[in-house]
């Protein structure tokens, strides 16, 4: 396993942003995955607009993950119509709150 860092990016329209977040975490956890730590920053002004919309929900994940899942999870979140985008970033092999 490996560490990663991912930022989502929801549609700010959902009312219950901690949903999406959750069915997001049981997608790692059905991969082999673990999410380790969730943040959600909560909605912010987009620097361009996506599908037409001015607004986003942040979520940042630090998870441990199989790296062939990666494209797995991608690929699924890419599916889901309230994730506008993501963006997978592989951590040093330790953590900095693991010595």
């Amino acid at each position: 396993m490996r560490h990663y860092e991912m930022l989502v990016l929801l549609s700010a329209e959902l009312e219950e942003p901690a949903e999406e977040v959750g069915k997001i975490e049981e997608v790692v956890r059905n991969l082999g995955g673990q999410v380790v730590k969730v943040d959600v920053w909560g909605k912010k002004r987009l620097a361009y607009p996506i599908q037409k919309k001015t607004e986003g929900i942040y979520a940042l994940f630090n998870l441990d993950l199989e790296p062939a899942q990666t494209f797995e999870l991608k690929r699924v979140l890419g599916l889901r119509g309230n994730v506008y985008r993501q963006m997978i970033i592989l951590l040093d092999e330790q953590p900095a709150g693991n010595p």
